[in-house]
């Protein structure tokens, strides 16, 4: 099986490398992986370093942001699944075959896995165990965030351009946009293991810029009309992330430390099958 990784970059030479290199190291028996990297006309390293580090470059170096790019990439990608990878996560040793094995074994459409958050320098802050199977997408409209993350997250072809691909008219919640869509089409199967990790660093779209229309225009579209059912989703779905998953519940909360000039890091090299309830 051949499994497509699209990142979207910008002036990402500081992280590009450390992304590359998760990517490189999935491969596995029977899986090939292709890792395309979608530059936005970045005036750094950032597209050498890839070219150097086996990526694919795709794009004429013009996009209009980071969920055009994933467009792009996307519909340029040849794998029989496609996942988004920020240029500044990483996958985890194993990841792409766990996703695979789950995928051919439940038939699904889609599958999606566990992740971690850590800071800038891969400093764990704590864990997220992937949606249970059930949750539909009434219920993940009213979360207020998506639950299935775009780097533990992966789509047949055929279902992307079902759905249209990421909706632009959302630029910062197309991705909770697109899965909770997704969820309205086709179940999902799901990876317990801890698969990719997302840096929360300061500089993340998804952190940096408010999306409160956006999360409200998701809300009213999938969610429940009844004022009592919109309430009670969100109190049960968050009460039930939070419990699941202490650790994260209280760190997200805790503000960052000072911005700084963060070095290349190397991808973790952490136990493979790792697991998150």
């Amino acid at each position: 099986m051949l499994i497509s990784v699209v990142t979207p970059s910008y002036n990402s030479e500081r992280w590009i490398e450390a992304c590359a290199a998760s990517v490189r190291m999935q491969s596995a028996p029977g899986l090939e992986v292709e890792h395309l990297v979608v530059d936005g006309g970045s005036t750094d390293r950032t597209v050498e370093l890839a070219r150097a580090a086996g990526c694919v470059i795709v794009g004429d170096g013009k996009d209009d942001g980071i969920f055009d790019a994933t467009n792009i990439g996307y519909r340029a990608a040849n794998g029989a699944l496609v996942g988004f990878l920020g240029a500044d996560d990483v996958l985890l040793p194993g990841a792409l075959d766990a996703l695979a094995r789950r995928y051919v074994e439940s038939g699904c459409r889609w599958v999606t896995g566990s992740y971690e958050w850590t800071d800038g320098h891969l400093r764990p802050q704590g864990t997220i165990a992937a949606p249970p199977e059930r949750l539909r997408s009434a219920e993940h409209a009213m979360l207020g965030w998506s639950w299935p993350l775009h780097m533990a997250t992966y789509v047949e072809p055929s279902l992307f351009e079902e759905i249209g691909g990421f909706d632009l008219s959302y630029p910062v919640a197309a991705d909770y946009a697109f899965f909770t869509e997704a969820m309205t089409r086709a179940p999902f199967a799901r990876v317990s293991q801890v698969v990719a990790v997302f840096r929360r660093h300061g500089d993340n779209t998804s952190m940096a810029d408010s999306a409160e229309d956006e999360l409200e225009r998701i809300s009213r579209r999938y969610g429940p009309s009844q004022p009592w059912k919109r309430a009670y989703y969100r109190l049960k779905l968050k009460s039930w992330v939070n419990g699941r998953n202490p650790v994260w519940a209280y760190r997200k909360f805790r503000p960052l430390p000072p911005a700084v000039e963060l070095p290349t890091d190397s991808p973790p090299s952490g136990p493979r099958g790792r697991k998150a309830a």
